[in-house]
């Protein structure tokens, strides 16, 4: 963490090196899942941009985590905090989309946050809570249809545990989203193995 960075968010920073963090408070949670987040995936080295971009999320969250004050708090918030809850959502979703009944609701509970502001959140990213979780189920469902361990699984209960309710809409979705509908796209990549 660059010093000079860090002393201009939270001007007594140096005077708090050896004080204990409060685990409860919101940033610090943050910033101990947005750390194992980057610890744990190797991609980021490899992009500056990215790298840029996670290293002013980890200053905004420590600045928080250390009592910035309401100027520097702000501005952190709408960089940092909001970029964690973005990463959160994200992993909510892809945890959960494949629920029938799966829906911002689900995701507002788990993180404590409301619908309407995942809503938003995902909306600055460019792609809706909707479109996000449709992909995700045609994504899974391509998937088990190219897969030989689900030959014998129907199509129907493929749909079924993808997340989707109602056999028609998915045979549109998928058709719309590979060119292909599921029974063709299965047959065809059985002709390929």
């Amino acid at each position: 963490m660059p010093q000079a960075a860090l002393l201009d968010l939270v001007a007594d920073a140096e005077d708090l090196g050896g004080t204990s963090l409060d685990p409860s408070l919101p940033s610090v949670l943050h910033l101990r899942r947005y750390a194992k987040f980057v610890a744990g995936s190797s991609e980021i080295g490899e992009d500056p941009a990215l790298s840029q971009q996670v290293g002013t999320t980890l200053l905004d969250l420590v600045a928080l985590s250390l009592g910035a004050s309401a100027d520097v708090a702000e501005m952190a918030g709408m960089r940092g905090l909001r970029a964690v809850r973005v990463h959160e959502i994200l992993a909510a979703i892809k945890s959960g989309f494949a629920g029938q009944a799966f829906s911002p609701r689900d995701v507002a509970l788990k993180l404590g946050l409301s619908a309407r502001y995942i809503q938003d959140l995902l909306q600055e990213t460019g792609k809706s809570f909707t479109a996000r979780v449709m992909e995700l189920r045609l994504q899974k469902a391509r998937a088990m249809l190219a897969s030989g361990r689900h030959n014998r699984t129907k199509v129907s209960e493929i749909a079924y545990g993808c997340g989707f309710s109602e056999i028609s809409y998915f045979n549109q979705a998928f058709r719309r989203r590979f060119g292909a509908a599921p029974t063709h796209f299965r047959e065809s990549n059985r002709e390929n193995r």
